[in-house]
């Protein structure tokens, strides 16, 4: 189940934070390519993560990589850069209102959503199924899913 509200609000305006390890000594490279987008309103949240309990809240502030871009009807692609070496969950949102809130009606998402490995479901995937190892060439592409 996704999150009401994700704790992203802070982070908007952002263009890409890292996590202080991603000063560690091996870094690698992640594309995250985001298809299917319905419209150019608000923003696009993509999220790397390499911690489970932050990935399963959907806890962006804690997130190993974040980016926050302008939505662009149709696809958007985000390169994180030095990130430390490893395995990534990516997740992105349809900020479509760009007011911080994942917005639901009803409890169904009014908004799109995506993780790496979603299923026809719609559900996030466990942590361990979602994994990308960041390295050269390194790339994932989610589709975002609209209810409404």
């Amino acid at each position: 189940m996704l999150p009401r509200k994700l704790m992203i609000t802070a982070a908007i305006g952002l263009s890409c934070t890292l996590s202080a390890s991603a000063l560690a000594a091996e870094t690698g490279a992640l594309t995250a390519s985001i298809d299917g987008i319905r419209n150019s309103n608000g923003v696009l949240v993509v999220a790397a993560f390499d911690d489970a309990t932050a990935f399963e809240a959907m806890d962006v502030m804690n997130a190993a990589a974040l980016a926050i871009v302008p939505a662009n009807e149709g696809r958007v692609s985000v390169a994180f850069h030095d990130l430390p070496t490893g395995s990534y969950a990516i997740a992105a949102l349809h900020d479509e209102d760009s007011d911080g809130d994942f917005d639901l009606e009803g409890g169904v998402p009014t908004e799109g959503y995506s993780f790496a490995s979603m299923g026809r479901s719609g559900l996030p995937p466990r942590f361990g199924d979602a994994l990308t190892v960041a390295g050269p060439n390194a790339s994932r592409t989610l589709t975002l899913r609209y209810w409404n």
